[in-house]
This record gives C-alpha cells, structure tokens and sequence, in this order.
C-alpha cells in the first residue's frame, strides 16, 4: 500500500516532469526525470517483494491472558514480539482488541526500528464489559520501505485462546457448608429443609456436616457416633425464565439489566448445585421462546446451563409474559418455581387467563422486573441534559409501578431489581421456599 509520503513524492515527481517537458529545460528535466524515476522504483520495489512473513519474520507469544473471567474484571495482556529477519526495517506491531474488551492502562503497539533479534513486550490492562467468548489478537504487523513511501501490513499467525466473560456464582466460590453442628444458616440460606425427617431410613457413622440433633445416642459409643437418615421430601424443581428483549439491555455495559438478571440466575444454579436435590431448568424468551433446558440437575446440566447464560445476547422482539406461562403450563410436569426476569414491557391483558391455568397446574410465578429508570447512575445536576433525564425517569418509575401494580393484583410476588443486581432479593426467595414452599 501507498503511504500518504508516498503517494505526495509521487505527485510531486510527476509534476514536476510535467513542469519539465513543458518548460523543455534539459537540467530541470533530468532531475524529475530522476526523482520520479527514484520514487517509482522504490515503491515497485517495495511490492513486487516477496510476501512480508518471509521477507520479514516476526514471532510473537501471548502471555498473561485468564481463560474466564466475570463481567467488569480487570485484567493484565502480555504479548511478545521478536524479529528474526536479517536486515534492520522500520515497522510497527499491534495487538487487536475486541470491541468488548475497554484497554485501561499501557499501551497495545510499538513502532520502532527493529534490529535482528530484537523483541519487545506489549503489555497492557483491559476491563470486560459484556459476557461470551472474547478472542484476543491477532497480532498486526505493518512495515514501511525504506523511505516511508509504502507499507505492507499482515496478521501473525497465532492460537490465542478465547476469554470467557461469565458471570459469577458467589454461592459456588464464598460459601462453604460448615459443619451443621454449629449452625442451620450458610451464607443466608436455609439449610433445614421441609418435611426433613419423617420417614427413617438407615443409620450410618456422623459426619461434621451431620446435625448433632440427629445423632443416634443409643446405638452410639465413644469414639463412635452414629446418625439417623430421612427420607427427603423438600425436592423442587426452579425454572429460570429471562427476558431477552431490547429493553432488558438498559444500563451500561457490563450492568445492564440482562447482566444482572444473569447474575441472579447463575446464583440460583449455584445454589441448587449445592443443595444436590433440587432441579433448575432455562427458558430464554423474547418474541418467541429461543431456548428451553427442561429442569434437571447434575454437574454437566449445570455447566450447560451457566454457559447458555454466558453467551446471551438481546434479541428483537416484546416479551409476552402470558405466552411464556402458557409454555411453561404444557411443558411442566411437575410442581415448579418459575423464577421471571423481565424488563416487564408487554401486553399484560391476556395476563389473567394464562397465569390462572398456570396455578391450575400446581405452578408458581415469581416476577423480578427491571426498574431500568434506576439503571444508570446518577446525573450531574448541573448537566445540561439533567432536567430531561429526570423528566424521562420519572415517567418510567411510573409506569413499571403501574405494571407493577397490575401483577400483584393477580397475586404474583414481585421483588424489583436495579442496577446494584438481584441477588438480594434471589437469594432470599430461594432460601424461602426452601424453607417453606413458598415466598
């Protein structure tokens, strides 16, 4: 390619070999004859060169990059670039970024004049902003000719490894089951479960996560303690249900309403994988349904669910909670929790029908609407566009109270979210119909 320098010392050589013949001075002529003849045979030179790679070896080595990490977290990306070609050029390298990824500190190139042998190191921060799978690189590599009037650009061949940007299952990572000898709370979840013990089971030698309650004091001895095992009957089954319509994507980048919805939901997964009964399914829902996991549980249906939520993207479309509960009422076999995030935006009339065949079946809903007037931070007063965001989120405070009001007038629980998440309001629901059957 033809560089800006290169393409004025072309037109520049030419006119003046126009200036030349036009002006028939035999000296003047000679010198653009010259000059012209110096730029054109530079830049003909410079690309009927064999291919960059061979003619200018660069090798480069990723360092530093984590294979997943959570939305908002920071980072450090190393790469290193060594030369092996054999004559000195002038050329600049760069890591290229996905849009996703925001750089925060260092720097991503280096244009210098590389000398055989000579490495250097790209190291820089990055921030995540939205879930998936992110590809970082590849590594550019730009030359210029001797004179800086063309330049030749390709990409390093690399085998760079995606980063997972997934959100984060606190339950799975903070919390651990203590022993429930010292306490029936963990992390604010109920460990009691109902109708715990009314059937016996079997005997079997006392664990630290055993109740000492349970402990069997006449069959036991010292130095060996036995327990009385029940049959469970707290085994339910949750379904996940989120909104994925352009109004849940109200907030910043990272902190939208989609991302705290999936925050929650990914906290339900890890809850219900650490009670080791329960069941979780997903139902991804916009116009139409576009995913559906029917609820079970287990290692790789747990890790399947939390890697559909990873990759969820806002999709066009409204929301239709009465047709999302009709899918649910035809599918759903069993007693089931439906756990709703919605941005709560569309048509509520057929509401009352749909939810009373759902309650028919022996469902329960429980609603997390968005308050996406509460999803931005707050605005400089002094802000010239103050006054119209303050009149915009008042109207919307409105209306999802209106909407709000509405539901609970069917009977659903409603528990509304902002940007500081859902995980407040899930946990303590979850830890409420673990408890009781119901919120």
């Amino acid at each position: 390619m033809i560089s800006r320098r290169g393409s004025a010392a072309l037109a520049a050589s030419g006119g003046a070999l126009l200036l030349a013949v036009y002006s028939l001075n035999i000296l003047l002529l000679a010198g653009a004859v010259a000059c012209f003849a110096a730029v054109a045979g530079e830049l003909l030179l410079f690309q009927l060169a064999p291919p960059g790679p061979e003619r200018f070896p660069f090798v480069s080595d990723r360092t530093g990059a984590p294979r997943a990490a959570s939305p908002g977290a920071e980072f450090s990306v190393g790469v290193r670039v060594t030369y092996a070609g054999t004559a000195p050029v002038v050329g600049e390298v760069r890591d290229l970024l996905p849009r996703s990824l925001l750089p925060i500190a260092g720097r991503s190139f280096d244009r210098r004049r590389w000398e055989p042998g000579d490495s250097a190191e790209l190291r820089y921060g990055v921030r995540t902003t939205t879930r998936g799978s992110h590809v970082l690189g590849p590594v550019m590599v730009t030359v210029d000719s001797p004179h800086g009037l063309a330049w030749r650009q390709w990409a390093l061949p690399t085998s760079d490894q995606p980063v997972r940007v997934v959100p984060p299952a606190p339950l799975e990572r903070s919390h651990q089951i203590g022993p429930a000898l010292l306490t029936r709370m963990q992390g604010r979840l109920a460990l009691r479960h109902r109708g715990f013990g009314t059937e016996f089971r079997s005997l079997r030698p006392y664990q630290l996560s055993d109740d000492i309650r349970h402990v069997a004091w006449k069959r036991s001895r010292p130095g060996q303690l036995y327990v009385r095992e029940f049959e469970q009957e707290s085994r339910q089954d949750f379904v996940l249900l989120l909104d994925v319509t352009p109004a849940m994507a109200a907030g910043l980048p990272g902190e939208n309403a989609l991302d705290r919805a999936v925050e929650a939901s990914a906290l339900v997964i890890a809850a219900v994988s650490r009670s080791g009964e329960d069941r979780v399914g997903l139902l991804i829902q916009a116009a139409k349904t576009r995913q559906y996991l029917r609820p079970e549980r287990g290692e790789s249906h747990f890790r399947r669910l939390s890697e559909n939520l990873a990759y969820l993207r806002p999709t066009e479309g409204t929301f239709d909670l009465a047709n999302a509960l009709e899918l649910c009422t035809r599918r759903l076999t069993r007693n089931t929790h439906v756990l709703v995030f919605t941005a709560l935006d569309g048509p509520l009339d057929p509401l009352h029908l749909a939810f009373t065949r759902f309650r028919a079946r022996g469902h329960r809903l429980y609603l997390f609407p968005a308050n996406r007037a509460r999803m931005y931070p707050a605005v400089d007063p002094t802000h010239p566009a103050a006054t119209a965001f303050g009149w915009a989120g008042a109207e919307e405070r409105a209306n999802l109270e209106r909407r709000i009001s509405r539901v609970r007038g069917e009977g659903i629980p409603v528990f509304p979210y902002d940007r500081r998440g859902a995980s407040t309001q899930v946990l303590s629901t979850y830890t409420q119909l673990r408890a009781w059957g119901t919120a």
